[in-house]
């Protein structure tokens, strides 16, 4: 008898030291996630950041922090995240990306050349998209961009909240909307919101004249529609550099500075870029703060077709 009651103490200490060694192995790492929607960017602040891992995408960090930028049109589900931090320790997240709600948005255009588009146009339009999307397909090299970026035009009003709406041109073309509309005035400056290499300046049949930016770390940033160019291919650029003026060419129904950001292929959302990165979701903040945020977003006015002054391809 004394013998099993001992052994059956034993058997109650080591596994009272088990479920021990299990709850303080839960509080020493617990699992970190940030929510957000398609076409945001997430952040990961309070990690001294080298490197930063999405799924299997490896880049640097931007100032000691990083950052995860998801596509207008990504998939709702969980993403694996990661931060290497400056001594080489690996940190694990994820990331939980929730359908946006989009506004849909009737166009009428009076121009049926963007309507009823010739063979030739289409031929055009085609060939150019294919040369724009080479320029995301390429390594990304360091990043020469901080966070906010700089104003694409000073000063800079407030946007119709446009970002990803699906527009329907005279009840026949459909297009998703993913840059921003800022209703400056034609003729004004339209400015690089960061350092960085022109990697195309020319005139498009949908976009018009139009700029991309190369900005090193995998981000580019795109302006269209503008009444003339101020830059070339090839060029290098200053943040606050003039690159061109405000137009109305492409398809455009009116005169409007048009920003669009790739982020490691990613077509996310423009405007919280050029705002305090404080305002991102941060993976481990609480859930609370994450609602604050939301609905501040979700506050401000979505287009809608009492503003369909201007429009763009998707």
């Amino acid at each position: 008898m004394t013998t099993l009651r001992i052994a059956s103490f034993a058997i109650l200490v080591f596994a009272a030291g088990t479920l021990g060694a299990k709850e303080h192995v839960a509080k020493m790492a617990p699992a970190l996630s940030v929510t957000l929607t398609q076409g945001e960017v997430a952040r990961w602040p309070d990690i001294a950041a080298k490197r930063c891992a999405l799924g299997a995408k490896r880049y640097a960090a931007v100032n000691s922090v990083c950052y995860y930028p998801f596509d207008v049109e990504a998939k709702p589900g969980n993403y694996a995240i990661a931060v290497i931090d400056q001594d080489g320790k690996r940190h694990n997240g994820t990331a939980i990306v929730e359908r946006a709600e989009r506004p849909h948005v009737d166009i009428t255009l009076p121009d049926d050349t963007y309507i009823n588009v010739s063979a030739a146009n289409q031929k055009r339009a085609l060939r150019e998209r294919e040369a724009v999307l080479k320029l995301f397909a390429t390594t990304a090299s360091p990043p020469r961009f901080s966070l906010p970026l700089g104003a694409p035009a000073t000063p800079l009003p407030k946007n119709e909240n446009d970002f990803g709406s699906d527009r329907l041109f005279n009840g026949k073309i459909e297009s998703r909307h993913t840059g921003r509309d800022y209703p400056v005035n034609e003729g004004s400056p339209v400015k690089a919101v960061a350092d960085g290499t022109v990697v195309l300046a020319g005139e498009h049949f949908l976009t018009g004249n139009s700029v991309y930016i190369d900005h090193g770390g995998g981000m580019v940033s795109a302006s269209f529609h503008l009444s003339s160019l101020g830059v070339k291919t090839g060029d290098e650029v200053k943040r606050g550099q003039t690159i061109g003026k405000v137009g109305a060419t492409g398809r455009a129904s009116g005169a409007h500075l048009h920003l669009g950001i790739r982020w490691l292929t990613a077509r996310v959302d423009a405007q919280p870029l050029l705002e305090s990165p404080l305002q991102l979701h941060n993976v481990g903040e609480k859930p609370a703060v994450t609602e604050r945020k939301e609905q501040k977003v979700n506050a401000e006015p979505k287009e809608s077709n009492a503003s369909i002054r201007r429009d763009e391809e998707g």
